[in-house]
């Protein structure tokens, strides 16, 4: 039987597919552990985000405090943060929300009168004679899909008794998850390594090292560079007086955790409000996105993430797009830093492979043996 390194790989291949394929005939088997799983994910994955932005703080008091103490003055730290929110910014936030829901048949109305009056144009008459194009087919589709967004927001009230249930439930695993995560995190390298060969120990500490600064970098630096982005916005819509500005200043806050797509969600929202204004507003509204978030890229970021997450910008958007489709908004906000891990795990085995080979030393997969 062929022995060389693509067989060898086309063998792991088959091999996982027939394990998937059995597992599938027998999938009543797996379902409780995959019930299970699903229910873990959202506490863990939450629980890991609040463990990287409560880290930094809780390492700094800890240096004079005890690491528990620390913990807990952290903690009522962040609940008189919520408090403040609650006070302050939500109250705006929630009257905006209602007068928008409210206002909604008027603003599509308002954006269907402007596009009959874009209709009479002469250069818009030679587009439209194309039913592709038409104005009235055009005005359908956007009533359509305004339509359906007003529904599902609208529809999302029958399952608010469920949300309500799933946040308590968060609210009683998540900070125990998180206050455990900060004070056994620094155990978690040995867990690792203690499991491993000790041949790998020089790779994997390494590693390890190198994906907490990743995911921390990357938390840390879309947390501080959404709340820029949100106050950048917010300032914009003011100075050019448009509607509900604190609360499209919150959404592009929200969407800008969405890597490169996120500018162009909040977008969507926003020119439709300005469109009740006039073009020119929603020109101008366009405008402060793109310079908010060209700082944001170019200025801001850089100078705290660094380039600890090297990934190409092409394949983001791809990873994006995929994750999205797959998981959902959850899985656009978490594929970048899981797609880091794993190539930094996969160069790390590549390396080690590498200079194992030129050294003639044990390797992490070893060719199997003839027999």
């Amino acid at each position: 039987m062929p022995q060389g390194k693509w067989f060898r790989i086309g063998y792991g291949i088959i091999v996982i597919l027939l394990i998937a394929y059995l597992a599938s005939r027998v999938d009543y088997l797996f379902d409780p552990i995959g019930a299970v799983l699903a229910a873990l994910f959202v506490p863990i994955v939450i629980s890991g985000m609040f463990y990287y932005i409560f880290r930094p703080p809780v390492q700094l008091l800890a240096k004079r405090l005890p690491l528990s103490l620390s913990i807990v003055i952290v903690y009522l730290a962040f609940l008189g943060l919520l408090f403040l929110f609650s006070l302050v910014i939500w109250p705006p936030i929630r009257e905006q929300s209602i007068n928008l829901v409210q206002n909604f048949p008027k603003i599509l109305e308002t954006v269907k009168d402007w596009l009959v009056s874009v209709q009479e144009k002469e250069w818009v008459r030679n587009i439209s004679k194309d039913e592709a194009f038409s104005t009235e087919n055009l005005t359908s589709q956007l009533t359509s899909v305004l339509n359906d967004i007003l529904n599902s927001v609208v529809g999302s009230v029958s399952s608010m008794f469920n949300m309500i249930m799933n946040f308590f439930l968060l609210l009683g695993l998540v900070p125990f998850i998180i206050y455990y995560m900060l004070k056994e995190g620094h155990k978690f390298p040995a867990l690792v390594l203690r499991v491993l060969p000790a041949r790998l120990h020089g790779e994997a500490l390494p590693a390890l090292k190198e994906i907490d600064t990743s995911i921390g970098s990357f938390l840390m630096s879309k947390l501080i560079t959404s709340l820029i982005i949100g106050t950048l916005t917010f300032i914009g819509y003011l100075f050019i007086d448009l509607p509900y500005p604190l609360l499209l200043g919150l959404v592009a806050a929200i969407t800008n955790v969405i890597p490169y797509l996120g500018p162009l969600l909040a977008a969507i929202p926003t020119v439709i409000v300005a469109l009740t204004i006039s073009p020119l507003a929603a020109i101008e509204a366009c405008v402060i996105i793109v310079i908010s978030n060209q700082i944001e890229s170019n200025i801001i970021a850089p100078k705290i993430m660094g380039k600890q997450m090297n990934v190409h910008p092409l394949t983001i958007m791809l990873l994006v797009i995929g994750a999205g489709a797959i998981i959902g908004p959850l899985g656009m906000v978490i594929v970048v830093p899981t797609y880091a891990i794993l190539k930094i795990i996969a160069l790390r085995v590549y390396n080690f492979n590498k200079n194992n080979r030129i050294d003639e030393g044990p390797k992490i997969f070893p060719p199997s043996s003839k027999g």
